[in-house]
């Protein structure tokens, strides 16, 4: 079968017009309606149907185009390793961070250091919400997310829990108490990134002061809430803004002359999560996830059950002695629950 034969097959599914395909394609139409012809009369099934304003996919169709999809991401990464393999490369984990998780990433790549020297981690900022694509198109191979909808191409699991905090300016006068209530600090103006930039976030933060019966002032400012710019908008009395703190991360930058409090709300917290494929067969991958499990096994929520399936921790090849131990080993109560 022919991978190009495919790439058409799927350019015209998402365009639904011969036409519009050919020009996204740079090719003439007539040798790419022959191109499916070709291909229909090979799997014996019709695509496609035309309508009054381009094609429609039959229901074989439909059926065929997930599937397209996943043999082209992996004609994709087979050709990506072997110009990573080229350029030396091969050992490079592409890591997908949530914002403020870069600490986390960089607490796992030195554990990973003295096991895997020759391991580089390239590490990308990413929101929650696009890392499951991102894994999905094989352009990262592990994700650090805070939790999102499952996904049944997608293995996770929790790695610990980060609590939400405000944080507002020093000489605010609540700056002095450890926690403070939504309601408490509901005549302030609330600095709220757009949602399109960190959807998840946002409709958390409205969930949690619908649910404490406050209605936020928010206050669009050029500065997105966390980063420098917006702390400074912080510390000096403009503005307050919600951040999430856990046992390494935090998704703001501390300065002089802010306060950061714990928020006393039920649920004001997320769960940080790693992803990656199912049935994922990379060394380096599970190296990795080997890493995360160890680095942060005595933290709340580690290990529990994610997508419904119990993780199992990921045995080193050869390594028969470790997997006596881990046998004779009875795992402990708190990492083997199952999650909320």
């Amino acid at each position: 079968m022919d991978l190009h034969h495919l790439r058409e097959f799927a350019a015209i599914a998402e365009s639904r017009s011969f036409s519009r395909a050919a020009r996204h394609l740079h090719v003439a139409q007539p040798p790419l309606s022959r191109h499916i012809r070709q291909l229909e009369d090979e799997l014996g099934v019709k695509l496609f149907v035309r309508t009054a304003t381009g094609v429609e996919l039959t229901a074989e169709g439909t059926m065929l185009l997930s599937q397209a999809r996943v043999v082209l991401g992996d004609a994709a990464a087979f050709v990506d390793l072997a110009r990573r393999a080229k350029e030396g490369l091969a050992n490079t984990l592409r890591v997908a961070m949530a914002p403020g998780l870069c600490e986390v990433v960089n607490k796992i790549r030195l554990h990973l250091s003295s096991r895997s020297p020759r391991l580089s981690i390239e590490g990308t900022d990413m929101s929650s919400l696009r890392q499951h694509a991102a894994l999905r198109r094989r352009t990262a191979d592990v994700g650090l997310l805070r939790h999102v909808p499952d996904d049944p191409d997608i293995d996770a699991e929790p790695l610990f829990t980060e609590h939400f905090v405000a944080i507002v300016s020093a000489s605010h006068p609540l700056a002095k108490r450890r926690k403070v209530r939504l309601k408490q600090i509901a005549t302030d103006r609330l600095m709220l990134q757009d949602r399109d930039w960190a959807a998840l976030a946002h409709d958390k933060i409205f969930a949690l002061y619908a649910a404490a019966g406050v209605t936020p002032s928010v206050v669009t400012l050029e500065a997105f809430p966390g980063n420098q710019a917006s702390m400074l908008k912080v510390a000096a009395g403009e503005a307050i803004c919600l951040g999430l703190r856990g046992p390494i991360s935090r998704s703001y930058t501390p300065v002089n002359g802010v306060a950061v409090l714990g928020l006393d709300e039920p649920d004001a917290s997320f769960s940080v999560q790693l992803a990656w494929r199912k049935h994922e067969t990379s060394r380096v991958v599970h190296d990795f996830l080997d890493a995360a499990r160890m680095l942060f096994a005595r933290h709340p929520l580690h290990g529990r059950r994610v997508n419904g399936a119990e993780p199992a921790p990921l045995q080193r090849a050869g390594s028969r002695a470790e997997a006596a131990r881990t046998e004779r080993t009875p795992r402990r109560r708190s990492e083997a629950g199952t999650s909320r």
